[in-house]
């Protein structure tokens, strides 16, 4: 019942006779239209390259996020040296000067010393990796525009 309601709902050979086509005209038109449709083929999955080269993207921005979260946990902790030291020279001034152990040569001023040359150098890497990835992400953005337009 279904199906000869579809069939008096939609005649595609009378519509087609109503525009002009004539009943040979309009079958062949629509047995056209169907070897063309079954023909067609499914859309052409992604190539191999470009998944491929998505995949490197994400794997140097991953790796450049783990550098970025190693120079700020080794900062943090040169960070914490460097205010340690402060507060050894502020509380006991003596103490400065004495060696950390026995039979090392190293004394606190020069353990603060290099925590902040640490500090400084990792800092500015952290800052020249933000800036670069700022930079780039920047030039992508105004390269789509520049395409769009």
């Amino acid at each position: 019942m279904v199906k000869e309601e579809e069939d008096e709902n939609y005649r595609p050979y009378d519509t087609l006779k109503v525009i002009g086509f004539t009943k040979d005209e309009a079958k062949g038109f629509l047995t056209n239209i169907e070897s063309a449709a079954s023909s067609q083929l499914p859309p052409e999955p992604k190539k191999a390259p470009d998944i491929e080269v998505k995949f490197r993207a994400q794997k140097t921005q991953l790796r450049h996020a783990q550098f970025r979260n190693l120079f700020l946990i080794v900062g943090g902790y040169a960070f914490a040296v460097l205010i340690y030291v402060i507060m050894i020279q502020v509380l006991h001034p003596d103490w400065l000067y004495a060696p950390l152990a026995t039979r090392l040569p190293i004394r606190l001023d020069y353990v603060g010393d290099a925590a902040f040359v640490a500090l400084f150098v990792i800092m500015t890497g952290v800052t020249m990796l933000n800036t670069k990835r700022a930079m780039q992400t920047e030039r992508q953005q105004t390269g789509s525009k520049r395409h769009v337009s």
